[in-house]
């Protein structure tokens, strides 16, 4: 590894079993991309991290057969709820595999196929570092063909969005990330994250994505100058 490249405020933690494909899917990590990868054998998210991890960005990579989807998806409601703001993937995923009904979950920014090669895993990590998704054409081509639609004519209550919220969404629009509000509102991420949360809910979306589509459609009604959300 080049010393000199490597990038000590990115982390990848690899929630997986302890098998061969696991070990040198770690090493090529290393060496392709000069981050840090660790081996997470359970997928529990350890308190500590967030101690470790603060102030870092975050990459979770989970094994799809790691264990079973009850308890993937309490991992993913467990990293939703942490302060640590982490980009999750699931990898080594079989066609129709029950894991990508996820990726309408926030953070879940990547789907890797189990036929995709180290190369192109590290590629997509790099990309999921750079804010980007990476999921096959295919998936992202159903999941749109299942939730598209045409916008429904509804008169929103501004009121009922709270003075911190309206805030969060502005920050949202214009692509800030958790930390980014956190930083600019002097709150903690689990805070940002709980009033993402509550945002979300009233406003009917799931992920951040429907949110600064939303908050372009209501620009006026929400006050926002449309040159500062269509950046």
């Amino acid at each position: 590894m080049d010393i000199k490249t490597f990038q000590p405020n990115r982390h990848v933690i690899l929630f997986g079993q302890q098998n061969l494909q696991n070990s040198l899917l770690v090493g090529a990590i290393h060496q392709r991309t000069n981050i840090h990868c660790q081996l997470a054998v359970q997928p529990i998210w350890r308190h500590e991290w967030n101690e470790q991890f603060a102030g870092r960005s975050v990459v979770v990579l989970i094994d799809a057969e790691c264990a079973r989807l009850e308890k993937l998806q309490v991992l993913l409601d467990s990293l939703y709820h942490q302060p640590v703001t982490s980009t999750i993937a699931f990898f080594n995923v079989n066609d129709q595999h029950p894991v990508a009904q996820f990726m309408s979950w926030p953070a879940v920014n990547g789907l890797f196929p189990r036929s995709m090669s180290q190369h192109q895993i590290c590629k997509g990590i790099q990309a999921l570092f750079a804010g980007e998704f990476w999921l096959p054409r295919q998936l992202l081509a159903d999941y749109l063909s299942r939730h598209r639609q045409r916008p429904k004519q509804v008169t929103f209550d501004i009121k009922s969005l709270t003075k911190r919220e309206r805030q969060i969404l502005h920050f949202t629009a214009q692509g800030a990330s958790n930390q980014d509000i956190a930083t600019a509102l002097d709150v903690s991420t689990h805070t940002v994250k709980t009033h993402m949360y509550n945002l979300f809910r009233k406003i009917g979306v799931s992920n951040r994505i429907q949110a600064f589509n939303w908050a372009r459609e209501h620009a006026t009604v929400l006050g926002f100058v449309s040159t500062e959300i269509s950046r």
